[in-house]
């Protein structure tokens, strides 16, 4: 994520990094390759041949063993394609503009094909609450910061960074609260 949260600009703006992450980048890989060696395997068992080269599976029974291999395998693919589909589309990432001059706060983000292919949310400068830094109760939690509208609501900020520390996201929610000039809570 990078940003350029300066106190004298009237314009603020935090790029947020979506699905194209290493992270997800190698489970996929990992994830096909699995899948593929398992649905092959259940196809040696029932065809009686060795698509594998550097095992024999062809002593399988396909009752039970093959036919579990092959649908573990497809599943294993089926995930692998539907996370390389998110990577090829980038679902996730966007936009957070703050804009004192117009007064909104604009949260762009990317889905998926379809009617919500671009996500856009406006939201009033006067209609925000306050900026809130909620923690989960877990043993490596790390808090994530909301905004906080007058209806209750909240809406995430926060991008999912490898391995934020504590003090940079309560900088972060200070400054973004310092900007908008509202209150933060959860400190």
């Amino acid at each position: 994520m990078s940003d350029n949260m300066n106190a004298e600009d009237a314009v603020k703006y935090e790029y947020i990094l979506g699905s194209r992450r290493i992270s997800n980048y190698v489970f996929s890989t990992v994830l096909l390759g699995g899948g593929l060696a398992f649905f092959l395997a259940g196809l040696s068992s029932y065809f009686k041949v060795n698509f594998i080269p550097f095992s024999d599976l062809t002593g399988l029974f396909f009752l039970p063993q093959g036919i579990t291999l092959l649908f573990y395998g497809t599943l294993g693919i089926t995930i692998s394609l539907f996370i390389w589909l998110t990577i090829f589309l980038d679902v996730g990432s966007g936009l957070n503009l703050y804009d004192k001059e117009k007064g909104t706060v604009t949260i762009l983000r990317k889905g998926f094909i379809g009617r919500n292919r671009e996500i856009k949310l406006i939201y009033p400068i006067l209609d925000i609450e306050s900026i809130r830094l909620k923690s989960t109760e877990s043993f490596n939690s790390v808090p994530s910061i909301f905004l906080c509208l007058k209806d209750k609501r909240e809406i995430p900020l926060t991008e999912l960074a490898p391995n934020p520390t504590i003090k940079e996201i309560e900088e972060r929610a200070a400054n973004l609260a310092k900007f908008l000039n509202v209150y933060l809570d959860g400190m």
